[in-house]
């Protein structure tokens, strides 16, 4: 596992540098001779680190040792990220109905994927207006991962609210480093190769690295938990009757249909019977992506005084997904060329609950994610220990999400009423469908690209005040601004459709200052006080459309004892809603089938994608007391309570699958609407000129409906978060037998309450499906034996309450193992031309452990059987990698 580590031998003392572990011939200082002194992630003060909060690091080796194809995977393995939201297998969650490329992002303890700040360097990097992807960055050209689990918007501003993860890029590699993996799964495989070339020497430093990671997909019909009947694990029987051959509906009687009806075999229909089928038949559960990424850094000391730096990349990440085959309500009418006359009907028209797998090709989902952006700056020494720091930020993105053989309703019921059999629909299981007619049926495109372009100036002065008996007084300031341009497009139609660009625009200044007083230090040390240090932060920011905050943030670090911190900290935070979620992805209805509490078929329902200009920023107060323990030079214990309090938040329930769960608590809300509330606001939509974007309407009329969900953002929920996370790291070398290491590292919540209103009762949600959970946890043993190093992992998740069924579902808690050992040919007396090469073996979930069992209905957001959020539906991974280093 990641061997993760407090970023400070001593958090408390400012005067301390984050710890790193060099791996290969990284020997180097942290940054080139003559900038000893670093910004660890919290703080903005030069040398210190942040005061009351704790920063986890998972430094070179730690990279190394994971075994991750991409950053954003490296990162999923810290406890406290949940995989809730913003994820390539789960859409289902809040924020996942943004997440229309596929890509993975960071929730910090489950909060909310959009309420974590990812920082590159210590900056602000571009994104897609929704989220930033962490695996822009590749993985060799990483040099540590920072992440700060508590509220520092008075230090960075908007997002960060439940903490900071600072992705920092390599400036100590000196040489070459490349790297080869593959893994190989059952319907799976994945593989990885890279390079990375640095040069550091006495006045500076470069640094370049590359990196290709391919994965398969992994389609749901090679899992056999992801089905609709799932009676055989004690489930419920959750399939539909839009088959092939489907069901007919005629005069309020149904119909089995026969793989072939005609007006021969119309008699053997027996009234009464249905077909039943798998809803999602053919859905991927993981998408296949491609990962190519390139970063670099560059360090200059031009004099004693003044150094220019940079840092820079490139990403281009290309998903295909495959969604499930169509299906569908058709009405047939008696004018069509094919039509069959049950015996004893005599009305006009009948519908067909029916699935166009037979038919019509899969519509692809396929698009990428392509990011880059420089960031060059200059550092100036001034009198004293003051520096000034100036820099700027340019950078571009580009995600596109393209579907071009979608169903075409109007062209579907034209054929469905057309009496010649040349361009008529046969639902009847014989193929008579013309090729130009199924063309024209599935002749729908969904192309949704969104540009992004990001500027950002920063101004930073940092230096000491005064000098105390306990230490120097520093003072950080500086300014940021922000200019942000979104465009976000659109089209919906038939092929030769045009898309429609509407454009957004942003600006963001902001003034910040952070004060450190330490009271007691090495000088003036008395009985009790050790050291003693307090932090004082604050932020203003002005917002062109959404307003202006301030936010505070007080720390403070005591040191009883020698090898003692105990800390707290406290502060106010906020969140700027996105371009995207003020004007919403697109303007459009959705057809799509949500989880029935009752049991049985999911239920169809509309769900509705668009503006909201009265979004508001989130607010949250966040505050946590903890201490960090060294007991001997060699065992170090953690320990963090946190307790974070969110209004105003920002839901959207396009995604979520399983809102019936709750309907209760939206009364008044207007969110879930039923029966012919339902189908007045569809019509009010349809007259206004919102599209059906997918889906087809009960029998092809909208007012059929009986099920509408208002899917676009509203500031609507409040939370209330409390847990506690804890870190243990023991090394024990011996004499003659290596060193063992043996870490763990967990987050425990004690407490997790919403509601969906700012008037609502807060209801808990701890530890229920789709929420926070209340255990998580990882733990690993590590022998070291030059020139081989073996490591065992555990990584553990809760049991926990499956809520979206009644009644309620006791889900199993779920401890994959992975086993990794790495040889050293040079220490093994390999020739001399292999001296630099590692091999390493691995199996990740080494006794093929499958998910636990969860009581829900496929979705075509994620999940069915499973849950994706709380475990992985791979299973077992074998895996070997090649590194070299020169």
């Amino acid at each position: 596992m990641l061997a993760i580590i407090l970023a400070t031998q001593a958090p408390a003392f400012a005067q301390d540098a984050p710890e790193t572990s060099p791996a290969g011939p990284e020997t180097q200082t942290s940054e080139p001779e003559g900038s000893s002194e670093i910004v660890v992630t919290g703080s903005r003060l030069r040398g210190a680190a942040p005061v009351g909060s704790t920063v986890i690091a998972v430094d070179r080796e730690d990279i190394v040792a994971a075994g991750a194809i991409s950053t954003d995977r490296l990162i999923q393995q810290i406890p406290q990220v949940l995989d809730l939201g913003v994820s390539e297998n789960s859409r289902a969650q809040g924020g996942g109905s943004g997440n229309i490329t596929y890509g993975n992002t960071i929730n910090l303890r489950g909060i909310g994927p959009y309420a974590t700040l990812i920082l590159v360097d210590g900056h602000r990097a571009v994104n897609n207006s929704r989220a930033f992807e962490p695996s822009v960055i590749p993985t060799l050209g990483l040099e540590r991962v920072e992440v700060v689990a508590d509220g520092a918007s008075a230090i960075y501003g908007s997002d960060a609210i439940a903490g900071v993860v600072n992705l920092i890029p390599r400036r100590r590699l000196d040489g070459v480093e490349a790297t080869a993996r593959g893994g190989w799964g059952a319907d799976f495989n994945e593989y990885q190769f890279g390079i990375a070339a640095g040069k550091v020497w006495d006045r500076g430093q470069v640094m370049l690295a590359y990196e290709h990671s391919y994965r398969s997909n992994l389609s749901g019909d090679d899992r056999p938990f992801f089905r609709s009947d799932q009676r055989d694990f004690g489930g419920n029987d959750y399939r539909v009757t839009r088959c092939a051959p489907g069901t007919l509906r005629a005069g309020g009687v149904s119909y089995a249909l026969p793989a072939q009806l005609t007006p021969a075999n119309v008699g053997s229909l027996v009234p009464g019977t249905v077909n039943r089928c798998d809803d999602l038949v053919g859905q991927d559960l993981f998408p296949q992506q491609t990962y190519n990424s390139v970063n670099g850094t560059a360090t200059f000391e031009l004099t004693d005084w003044l150094t220019v730096f940079a840092d820079g990349f490139y990403s281009k990440r290309e998903y295909e997904r495959l969604p499930a085959y169509f299906s569908s309500t058709l009405t047939v009418p008696q004018t069509n060329a094919f039509f069959v006359r049950p015996a004893g009907f005599t009305g006009t028209s009948y519908t067909i609950d029916y699935n166009f797998r037979n038919d019509l090709p899969q519509d692809v989902s396929r698009g990428f994610a392509e990011n880059w952006q420089i960031t060059p700056g200059v550092r100036v020494k001034l009198p004293g220990d003051w520096e000034l720091e100036g820099l700027f930020t340019y950078g571009r993105g580009n995600d596109q999400s393209d579907q071009v053989r979608g169903l075409n309703a109007g062209a579907l019921n034209a054929a469905l009423a057309s009496s010649n059999p040349a361009t008529a629909f046969d639902p009847y299981g014989l193929g008579r469908t013309s090729d130009a007619t199924l063309l024209a049926i599935s002749n729908f495109l969904t192309l949704s690209p969104t540009l992004n372009d990001f500027n950002g100036y920063e101004a930073r002065l940092n230096g000491s005040i005064v000098d105390l008996p306990g230490g120097s007084v520093k003072l950080a300031t500086g300014y940021e601004g922000q200019e942000i341009e979104t465009r976000l497009g659109s089209a919906r139609g038939a092929a030769g459709t045009p898309v429609t660009f509407r454009r957004f625009t942003r600006r963001v200044d902001s003034a910040y200052a952070e004060l450190l007083v330490p009271v007691f230090g090495t000088a003036n040390a008395i009985g009790g006080f050790e050291r003693l240090e307090i932090n004082a932060a604050v932020r203003y920011d002005k917002y062109s459309d959404v307003g202006d905050t301030t936010n505070p943030k007080f720390g403070v670090n005591w040191s009883p004892v020698r090898g003692l911190v105990l800390r707290g900290s406290y502060g106010t935070s906020f969140r700027a809603p996105l371009i995207s979620q003020i004007y919403g992805n697109s303007n459009n209805l959705f057809g799509q089938t949500y989880q029935n509490p009752a049991g049985g078929a999911p239920l169809t329902g509309f769900a509705y994608s668009g503006p909201n200009t009265n979004l508001a920023p989130e607010e949250a107060t966040t505050w946590s007391v903890g201490g960090d323990w060294d007991v001997t030079p060699n065992l170090r214990v953690s320990a963090t309570y946190w307790d974070v309090k969110y209004i105003n938040q920002v839901d959207s329930y396009l995604a979520d699958l399983a809102i019936l769960s709750r309907e209760s608590e939206f009364a008044g809300t207007g969110i879930i609407l039923r029966g012919t509330e339902a189908r007045d606001r569809v019509l009010e939509l349809l007259a206004q000129g919102v599209t059906l974007a997918r889906g087809t309407f009960p029998g092809g009329n909208p007012n059929n409906v009986t099920l509408f969900v208002d899917g676009r953002n509203n500031n609507l929920g409040q939370s209330t978060t409390r847990g506690m996370d804890f870190v243990v790291n023991w090394r024990l070398p011996t004499d003659t037998l290596g060193t063992f290491s043996f870490n763990a590292s967990g987050a425990y919540l004690f407490h997790y309450e919403t509601a969906v209103s700012p008037a609502g009762t807060p209801r808990s949600r701890l530890n229920t499906i789709y929420n926070p959970l209340k255990f998580k946890a990882r733990g690993s043993v590590v022998w070291d034996y030059d020139p081989m190093r073996v490591q065992l992992t555990a990584t553990h998740v809760g049991g926990y309450t499956n809520t979206a069924i009644n009644p309620n579902q006791s889900v199993k808690s779920y401890t994959p193992i992975d086993l990794a050992m790495t040889w050293n040919l040079g220490k093994m007396g390999a020739p001399s031309v292999l001296g630099g090469f590692e091999l390493g073996l691995e199996v990740r979930n080494l006794f093929d452990l499958q998910p636990p069992y969860v009581n829900v209905a496929p979705g075509l957001n994620g999940g069915g059987g499973y849950d994706p959020s709380a475990a992985n539906p791979i299973g077992r991974v074998l895996a070997a990698s090649l590194r070299f280093r020169m």
